[in-house]
C-alpha cells in the first residue's frame, strides 16, 4: 500500500515565496536607485593605489568585437561592458574617462588593463599605479 506524504500545496508555497520576497525587498538599503543595488554601486568599493597594465595585442575582445588597440578602452573582470571609469595615473595626475570593452586582466594584484590608446592619453607606459571611480562616482 502506498505511503502518504503530507505536502504543502502550490498555493501555500507561493504564498510563503511572495512572503519572503516582501520581506527581502522592503528592507533598508543604501542605494537610491534599483539600477544603483542591480550593479552593485554599494558593496563594491573603489579602487585606490591600484595597478593597471596595458595590453595591446590584435585579437577579439569579450563582446565578440574585433580589439581595437589605438581606441581608449579598458578591461576589467567583473564590471558591465559599458560601465566609464575615471581613472587616475597616480605618478603624473592624470585623467581620463575610459569605457570597459572587454574581460581581464587575468594577473594577480592588477585592477584594470588599458588598451595602448588609453595608456598612451594617461602617459602609462606598461604598468602604472591608479585609482579608479566610477564616472559620476568620483
Amino acid at each position: 500500500m502506498a505511503e502518504y506524504r503530507h505536502r504543502i500545496g502550490r498555493g501555500a508555497f507561493r504564498l510563503q515565496f511572495a512572503a519572503l520576497a516582501l520581506a527581502l525587498t522592503s528592507s533598508h538599503a543604501c542605494a537610491d536607485t534599483f539600477q544603483e543595488k542591480w550593479m552593485g554601486r554599494i558593496a563594491r568599493p573603489p579602487a585606490d593605489d591600484q595597478e593597471a597594465s596595458v595590453y595591446w595585442e590584435d585579437k577579439w575582445d569579450a563582446r565578440g568585437k574585433r580589439f581595437k588597440a589605438n581606441e581608449v578602452s579598458c578591461a576589467h573582470r567583473t564590471e558591465a561592458f559599458g560601465t566609464i571609469f575615471v581613472v587616475t595615473n597616480l605618478e603624473n595626475g592624470k585623467k581620463i574617462r575610459c569605457p570597459v570593452q572587454d574581460r581581464g586582466p587575468f594577473t594577480r594584484g592588477r585592477v584594470l588593463d588599458f588598451s595602448l590608446g588609453a595608456a598612451r592619453q594617461i602617459g602609462c607606459d606598461g604598468l602604472c599605479r591608479v585609482t579608479v571611480r566610477r564616472a559620476g562616482y568620483e
